[in-house]
């Protein structure tokens, strides 16, 4: 899954740099004392950013400057301190320097990649993240400030870090795959003009992105022969583990969690500050072999679970589904998508059609697939796209459509036939004093009477 973290200062995002993504000490099946480091995104491409993650030019980033030449691209903020109207100190923060957003891979795809020593399920997790990350980078905004509206330019730097195992816990360092990915608070507009970055649709769009990965990621496992099965929370677990060890093998998810149960508290927001709060320190005194024994000495007490799973994936048949198959599997998942989020609401947000049709077909199309079938219905008007200020579309179709007709058909046909129920003085009154919202939905519907891909009629 996906999380993105709270904006990082400058001088947490360097000293994260040193400690935490290219440090390789606590990283168990990491060769050499650290790690690579690979450069994303088309602004980083624009800037001549390829290959190796360089500490030099990702301390300039986290400044706001150029990676090559130096140069301030953004207005660079440092700490400083006032007292509010209640009298307390308060310090804002130094210049955000970016956001860390890491994809974790399931806990059974962790065991096989690295106790059972398949290279292809890591690979598969790669190329997952990537194409994760390239939908992602479409939702970039530009901040411009004033009343001015954020600017989509759909580009970003980001730096990607993979590691293999999970912090700590009574000595205990579990394997876990997963993938930082710090993207600057950087980006350029249409004019070239270098902007900060405005990250409230990448927050949006979490879920998607980690619908993309999980679809990928399921894909390429059946590809390379293991059953797939849905986990707890909707990810691709790889059949074959028994609960007891996949538990075993998670114990900063269970340290966690019993902190979030101790404090009464939940949520994703929560559980980042819990991580933090319950890190044990690190270890340095235990190698790398020494800790893969470990691991090896668990996997022998669960009745070498790694082993089994990856042999009979090798020996298993793969059989590829036929088209027809497929294109009735993509359809079925997106139609049940456009039902399930317009049946409560009038428009709807691209990536959550997209979500959940991605969730639905899960491990059987890729991520194209079904953005390409999706497009097919955009163009046929099974969908029809309506007014949005967001860097997503949004949709609304004919059904919905008719039931608002019908509502203004109504309402027209029951002016005037009835005396009022307040008087033109209250109902003054209480618009004077009460604010009343009208839904989001409803506000872009009302001004979308002119599609962009078809009339109304």
């Amino acid at each position: 899954m996906l999380t993105i973290s709270k904006p990082l200062s400058a001088g947490h995002a360097q000293t994260y740099h040193k400690e935490e993504f290219a440090n390789a000490q606590e990283n168990y099946y990491s060769e050499g004392d650290q790690i690579r480091g690979e450069w994303h995104g088309k602004l980083a491409k624009e800037w001549g950013l390829q290959g190796e993650v360089r500490e030099e030019h990702f301390a300039r980033l986290a400044n706001g400057q150029h990676p090559m030449t130096g140069e301030q691209l953004v207005r660079l903020q440092t700490t400083r301190e006032y007292v509010n109207g209640r009298g307390e100190t308060v310090s804002t923060m130094e210049h955000r320097a970016g956001w860390d957003a890491t994809f974790s891979a399931p806990k059974s795809v962790s065991l096989t990649a690295l106790v059972g020593g398949d290279a292809g399920v890591r690979e598969a997790h790669r190329d997952s993240v990537k194409v994760a990350l390239n939908e992602l980078e479409k939702f970039v905004q530009a901040r411009i400030g004033g009343n001015h509206p954020a600017e989509t330019t759909g580009k970003w730097v980001a730096a990607s870090f993979e590691h293999d195992s999970a912090r700590p816990v009574n000595g205990y360092g579990a394997p876990q795959l997963h993938t930082h990915v710090l993207f600057f608070n950087l980006t350029e507009t249409a004019n070239g003009e270098s902007r900060a970055l405005q990250p409230h649709d990448l927050y949006r769009s979490q879920q998607y992105a980690t619908a993309i990965y999980r679809s990928e990621l399921a894909l390429h496992l059946k590809e390379l022969g293991y059953e797939i099965e849905q986990g707890r929370s909707g990810q691709p677990e790889i059949k074959g583990y028994t609960r007891e060890y996949l538990d075993a093998s998670s114990p900063r998810s269970r340290q966690i969690q019993e902190h979030l149960a101790e404090q009464g508290v939940r949520g994703a927001g929560a559980a980042q500050i819990a991580a933090h709060q319950t890190r044990d320190d690190k270890l340095s005194s235990i190698t790398h072999e020494e800790m893969q024994q470990k691991h090896r000495e668990m996997a022998v007490q669960f009745g070498q679970q790694p082993e089994h799973v990856i042999h009979a994936a090798h020996e298993r048949q793969v059989e590829e589904q036929s088209p027809e198959l497929k294109h009735q599997t993509i359809e079925s998942a997106l139609t049940y998508s456009r039902e399930r989020n317009l049946e409560r609401h009038a428009v709807t947000d691209e990536r959550e059609l997209m979500r959940d049709a991605l969730k639905r077909s899960m491990g059987d199309a890729s991520f194209a697939e079904v953005r390409n079938k999706f497009e097919n219905r955009v163009q046929s008007g099974d969908l029809i796209e309506v007014e949005s200020r967001s860097p997503s579309r949004a949709f609304t179709t004919e059904e919905m459509i008719g039931y608002e007709r019908s509502n203004i058909a109504a309402m027209r046909a029951g002016q005037n036939r009835h005396e009022p129920m307040v008087s033109s003085e209250t109902w003054l009154e209480v618009k004077r004093n009460t604010h009343i919202s009208v839904p989001a939905n409803a506000r872009r519907l009302s001004r979308s009477y002119r599609p962009r891909t078809r009339s109304w009629g």
